[in-house]
């Protein structure tokens, strides 16, 4: 095997095989990228492929090499992605069509580079998973479980603030004042956004498999937090300011605080967690021995 390839390799195998994967997808990725545009829940997809280039990058000292041979049996997972296609095509389900792109650069990457390159690649494929809108039925389920959720905790959090909070369905009675708890404020967003910086940071810790499960095992209940905390800013917010011009300003600007908030704590809690717990470190018999007794005798 060699290390990263020569020019030629990448020329000869991955630029045909590049340019051809743009022509087949384009209308898949044009369509990606209009959903990033017009949805701020997906709005992320624009960083997810940097992301995932950084994440090769970061584990470029432990790239298995290149085969010389190609591994003809990863045109299993490219087949794979074609009848995900044509299933998306004939079945009205679009969003098989995007999803088809993971198996097919893992299917590529194993026939190009070797089924050892594909295992050393797939954080990073794995990752593109969030770059990906998820279909309509999905969102909608988790929306309206999460919207539920956070009504529940919003209340509860405003009662221990001294408010009159009662929720009925979706909305929020805090005495005269009605907050409704609409589907854009149901955390989607947030919880996708964090789920994929989470994973981005499992992927790049180097410590131990500890620090991984605790970072993505936090993703749930930080989104969910975040988001009922952001409800109950707006709630107590609105009974100071009751112009239509001031309140349209404090929902957009919690909103567009509810990221950077939500990536700080998982910042400190990744912090927190590798202070906590530090891995013990292996002594032998020469570090009990001063160093001034190692001379000649």
């Amino acid at each position: 095997m060699s290390s990263l390839g020569g020019a030629a390799f990448w020329v000869t195998r991955l630029l045909p095989v590049l340019l051809v994967f743009l022509y087949a997808y384009w209308p898949t990725l044009v369509w990606m990228e209009d959903t990033w545009s017009r949805e701020p829940d997906y709005s992320h997809g624009y960083l997810v492929p940097l992301l995932a280039a950084m994440l090769l990058w970061h584990r470029t000292a432990t790239f298995p090499g290149v085969r010389a041979e190609p591994s003809y049996a990863g045109l299993s997972l490219v087949l794979l992605a074609v009848v995900m296609r044509l299933a998306g095509r004939l079945l009205y389900m679009d969003f098989l069509d995007a999803y088809s792109i993971l198996p097919l650069i893992a299917g590529v990457v194993w026939v190009l580079i070797g089924p050892e390159a594909l295992v050393w690649a797939l954080p990073a494929i794995g990752f593109l998973f969030f770059m990906i809108p998820l279909p309509y039925q999905a969102e909608s389920l988790l929306s309206w479980k999460l919207q539920g959720i956070a009504t529940g905790l919003s209340t509860g959090l405003l009662r221990v603030f001294g408010q009159p909070a009662v929720s009925e369905g979706h909305v929020i009675w805090i005495a005269e004042q009605r907050l409704v708890v609409e589907q854009a404020c149901s955390g989607l967003r947030i919880f996708i956004g964090v789920a994929a910086l989470a994973f981005f940071w499992a992927v790049m810790a180097d410590r131990n498999w500890r620090d991984r499960v605790v970072l993505l095992v936090a993703v749930v209940p930080l989104a969910i937090l975040v988001n009922a905390l952001r409800i109950v800013s707006v709630g107590l917010l609105y009974k100071w300011f009751e112009s239509e011009s001031m309140r349209a300003a404090i929902h957009d600007w919690t909103g567009y605080l509810m990221i950077p908030v939500a990536f700080a704590l998982l910042w400190l809690l990744k912090v927190y967690w590798q202070s906590l717990y530090r891995p013990v470190e292996q002594l032998t018999a020469k570090d009990f021995v001063p160093s001034s007794s190692t001379g000649n005798a």
